[in-house]
């Protein structure tokens, strides 16, 4: 693709309205724990205190918007982190530790949470 192509596909792509998604009902309380609250025994910290409590993350410190992310995507992509396979966090390992954290019960919660902020 040319420069072009490729700006006129962001621009594309950023005028877009994200689809309005909703969290497996079954699933909104232990996530909602999770991602407001971590997990204390296990030393997760809750997800918000980087993404933020509505999911839209912080731009200055490069911690990415979630809000609404498909939970099938995130379950990925924390499974990913736990298991080492996905190292885009650096040298601080920052999700790969709390991934490690995580049970995939843990996981399958939150990422629907996820799913359903808006």
């Amino acid at each position: 693709l040319s420069d072009q192509d490729m700006a006129d596909l962001a621009a594309f792509f950023a005028s877009q309205k994200p689809a309005r998604r909703t969290a497996d009902p079954a699933l909104v309380e232990a996530g909602q724990q999770i991602y407001r609250g971590g997990n204390k025994e296990t030393g997760a910290p809750a997800c918000l205190a980087c993404h933020g409590p509505a999911g839209l993350g912080n731009i200055r410190a490069a911690w990415p918007l979630v809000s609404g992310q498909h939970a099938t995507y995130t379950a990925a992509q924390l499974a990913a982190y736990r298991s080492g396979q996905r190292t885009t966090d650096g040298d601080t390992q920052i999700m790969r530790n709390v991934a490690a954290r995580l049970t995939d019960d843990e996981i399958k919660a939150v990422a629907s949470y996820i799913q359903g902020l808006q």
